[in-house]
């Protein structure tokens, strides 16, 4: 595929899966597309989980959830009964079992006995897990997306993205912020425009 003639976001999801599983080019804009297209789901969901651990903020598990997400683009088989949608929610629910495991167990070691190990996160039991090295790549691409995020939109821009991504409609957006709806519909087309580059 071309990237230089087809847009991705013209694509469907088993389009962008091929590109991503060939890991050639195009794979990095068609990773942030598939991105775009499922933030709000992975973020709703993340929400959930969210509320159920102390010491992890929302962005750890928007993290988790990107990997995950990853994970069910290199893994997907197109032959499966699943649709790429329920597969993808499958592998990022299994990101934050994973969390919620985490805390759970460290919940039950005693405080002086706890050794703090950041690769304890790094593996999912079940086989859609990505490898040490695949979840540090990742993560690495995902810290980099967080940086450009940053780095280029705006304060209004990061605060409509973040409430757009916690599921508020437009006119919910508009009114937390105090803006029109058109100021968030402008500010959402600013920020696909300034992530697609």
């Amino acid at each position: 595929m071309n990237s230089g003639h087809i847009p991705f976001e013209n694509c469907d999801d088993a389009a962008l899966v091929a590109v991503i599983k060939s890991e050639e080019e195009g794979f990095d804009e068609a990773f942030e597309t598939m991105c775009a297209r499922y933030m709000g789901l992975i973020s709703s969901v993340a929400s959930k989980y969210h509320y159920c651990t102390l010491g992890y903020e929302l962005s750890d598990f928007l993290q988790e959830g990107l990997i995950g997400l990853l994970s069910a683009c290199k893994t997907y088989d197109e032959n499966s009964s699943k649709t790429f949608k329920n597969y993808t929610m499958l592998c990022v629910e299994n990101r934050f079992r994973s969390i919620l495991r985490h805390v759970n167990k460290m919940a039950s070691v005693p405080q002086k006995n706890i050794v703090p190990i950041d690769e304890s996160l790094a593996s999912v039991e079940d086989n859609t897990a990505l490898t040490l090295e695949e979840t540090l790549e990742s993560k690495e691409y995902i810290k980099t997306v967080m940086r450009k995020i940053e780095s280029t939109l705006s304060q209004l821009e990061k605060e409509v993205l973040s409430l757009y991504l916690s599921g508020y409609s437009y006119k919910q957006c508009a009114t937390a912020l105090m803006v029109s709806e058109k100021s968030v519909d402008n500010a959402l087309c600013r920020i696909r425009k300034k992530l697609s580059k």
